[in-house]
């Protein structure tokens, strides 16, 4: 079979999970499909795609030929790359895709073999819960700035980007926590079965390779950090039946991780917190995220709510609050009275916020919606606030959402934190 161009801008395509561009009738390549490369690999977008596509043989170090572009051909046509052209794209971009995801090893003895000096390693400094850009992200720890899965080039972290809107278009399955530790995490691949092969493999092995995982939300944009996880010991993967971008049945890994849980590093309390002292509320006091055991409780002979906090999901969800609230410049407050037991609180530009956390199972999702809800709206009514229900998982019933925002509550969850400011819930950010 000849290949054509239509053939291997869709084979270029999966390889750095960018959108799938089509070819026109006349066979010219969309000129987005050469901005999203260059963007991939961290260049700066100008020129037309000849310009484009010698920008990225200089970064592989692969010669440009004068036939890879129409512009020196009997029939003219200016900018155009031409199959031959395309053909070298392909193996420039896999030249590219092979050098920011060596393993650590293989990168200190090519480094050495060159007689180049090897960069320090970059300290790991966000917290879960804060945000960034994700080409801020990539400058600083390099990695494709594309896709789901992003090594680095320069650190031993694996970047995981996960994003609910966007799995189903590029022929994913959708990520999801199938308890408060366990993530169920789609492998790369847009089309055909996936396999164990370039990132894939590498979130595989990342445990032997000495390399951290670390999930970020969504996978543009300003991105929301959530934690690191590493991949299960027993079960790490399991395939299941998906539908590739194509169209096409096929097999896709769903990798097992589990959460990383370490005690943050930070102060146990918010300091220099003049504004904090406010009638109902003292500074933040940072929730214990040790791990703990909790019995099996009666619940009719025990307060849930206690039972709850007592809960290691439950301070995790917490301080992912409390941290968002400081990226917005704001102060997390605790409650300084046990008349109004809230689990955190802020002033926000347009008033106080009062929110209540709740971990979720598939189990006790009704009953911990309407224990929330009832205890945020009494809060929000005692102190003046607006309420704010905040899970350790996004809600399976939608349904419960609804309710909760008829009350006036709104419903917010790890992976969404980062489409709301702190500083004005009734806006949503768009990216």
């Amino acid at each position: 079979m000849v290949e054509t161009k239509a053939d291997i801008v869709r084979e270029v395509c999966d390889l750095v999970s960018i959108p799938e561009y089509t070819t026109t009738s006349g066979s010219s390549i969309p000129r987005r499909f050469f901005s999203d490369l260059l963007d991939t690999f961290g260049i700066q977008d100008e020129g037309d795609s000849v310009t484009a596509s010698k920008k990225l043989f200089e970064l592989a170090n692969i010669h440009w030929n004068s036939s890879f572009a129409s512009e020196n051909t009997p029939s003219g046509g200016g900018g155009t790359i031409t199959l031959d052209g395309l053909k070298a794209l392909r193996n420039v971009v896999i030249r590219l895709l092979d050098d920011i995801e060596l393993t650590q090893n293989e990168i200190s003895q090519y480094e050495s073999k060159l007689k180049l000096d090897v960069a320090l390693p970059e300290e790991w400094t966000l917290l879960r819960g804060q945000t960034i850009l994700r080409g801020r992200l990539h400058d600083r720890y390099s990695g494709i700035r594309q896709g789901g899965i992003a090594p680095s080039r320069k650190t031993k972290n694996i970047f995981l980007f996960t994003d609910d809107s966007s799995n189903n278009e590029h022929g994913y399955e959708r990520d999801y926590w199938v308890n408060d530790f366990t993530f169920l995490y789609c492998g790369d691949g847009q089309s055909g079965d996936q396999e164990f092969s370039r990132r894939n493999l590498q979130v595989l092995n990342h445990v032997q390779d000495g390399r951290k995982l670390r999930l970020f939300s969504p996978v543009a944009g300003e991105v929301t950090y959530l934690g690191e996880l590493r991949i299960d010991s027993e079960r790490p993967y399991e395939f299941a039946d998906g539908v590739g971008r194509d169209g096409k049945a096929r097999k896709v890994i769903m990798f097992r991780l589990n959460r990383v849980l370490e005690l943050d590093k930070e102060s146990n309390q918010v300091t220099d917190s003049e504004n904090a002292k406010i009638d109902f509320a003292r500074e933040y006091i940072f929730a214990n995220e040790g791990s703990r055991d909790v019995a099996e409780s009666d619940l009719f002979s025990n307060d849930p709510n206690l039972l709850d906090r007592a809960l290691q999901i439950h301070s995790i969800t917490q301080n992912l609050v409390a941290k968002w609230v400081i990226g917005g410049s704001l102060i997390p407050l605790s409650p300084n009275s046990l008349s109004c037991d809230f689990d955190i609180a802020w002033q926000s530009d347009f008033g106080k916020i009062v929110c209540e956390v709740k971990s979720l199972t598939v189990e006790n999702e009704v009953h911990q919606f309407r224990l929330g809800l009832g205890q945020v709206l009494e809060y929000a009514h005692k102190i003046g606030a607006s309420p704010v229900l905040m899970f350790s998982r996004r809600p399976t019933q939608s349904a419960l959402i609804d309710v909760a925002n008829r009350a006036g509550v709104a419903v917010i969850w790890p992976e969404i934190l980062m489409n709301y400011s702190p500083r004005d819930l009734r806006i949503l950010r768009a990216y």
